[in-house]
């Protein structure tokens, strides 16, 4: 799930939402889910911090 683009993994952590709203997974079913969908953000938090540094080189080349 490394290679993911941020809209990709979006797309990912909205199906995992799905899955546990939708109520029908088991204990540990929906812990694994929920473990996936921190791993998730986790990896949108990383796209988004290099976003910003990339941001703040672009401001300051200018």
């Amino acid at each position: 799930m490394d290679n993911l683009n941020f809209d990709q993994l979006m797309n990912e952590l909205s199906k995992a939402v799905s899955k546990l709203e939708g109520g029908e997974l088991t204990l540990e079913d929906a812990m694994n889910e929920y473990k996936r969908g921190i791993d998730i953000i986790k990896q949108l938090n990383e796209k988004l911090n290099n976003a910003k540094e990339q941001m703040k080189v672009i401001k300051f080349d200018d």
